[in-house]
């Protein structure tokens, strides 16, 4: 699977040590807005159900990342920078090292990738980690779990997703 090379990519890199928030120098003072690019999150389903919903899948996927980035678009403490990574970049795309400089020379400060794990007809889990791009440290790291695989219950996982990941992002940055 090769999405679960990026994860073994983030361990074997020392980026996933600790659950806690760890302390990252921004470059720019408080008051800034942070900069942030976010990457397509990657999606895997083992929930062995009969009918193949890849496409509906693929369909919910885009539109959670659409209103994500969003999202971080209209809180003025954020900056979003668009992803120097293609749509492929959770599976086929380049190293997550090279993304993470990529993402720093376009002017982003924190890069945000993750991804959902379809485990059975009802129960899905999200991963979401921010990483600093100067220091390629985890800012934060959180798994989410959702129930439900319709519109209603992907909708309601990003906006909780995305209150956590700027919440999340003001604290760690609040504590430097």
């Amino acid at each position: 699977m090769r999405h679960a090379s990026l994860l073994h990519a983030l361990a074997t890199a020392g980026l996933f040590l600790g659950s806690g928030l760890i302390s990252v120098a921004y470059a720019a003072n408080a008051n800034d807005a942070l900069a942030v690019s976010v990457d397509d999150f990657y999606y895997r389903d083992t929930s062995n159900e009969p009918t193949d919903q890849t496409a509906v899948h693929e369909k919910r996927l885009r539109a959670f990342m659409t209103a994500l980035r969003d999202d971080l678009t209209a809180d003025r403490r954020f900056e979003l920078v668009p992803s120097s990574c293609a749509s492929n970049c959770p599976t086929d795309g380049p190293a997550l090292r090279d993304r993470l400089r990529a993402a720093s020379q376009v002017g982003a400060q924190i890069l945000i990738i993750g991804g959902f794990h379809k485990m059975s007809t009802l129960v899905q889990l999200a991963q979401t980690v921010a990483i600093d791009t100067t220091s390629q440290r985890v800012v934060f790291r959180k798994y989410f779990q959702f129930r439900g695989d319709n519109d209603e219950a992907w909708q309601r996982a990003e906006r909780f997703v995305s209150e956590e990941v700027r919440d999340r992002l003001l604290e760690s940055r609040s504590q430097q």
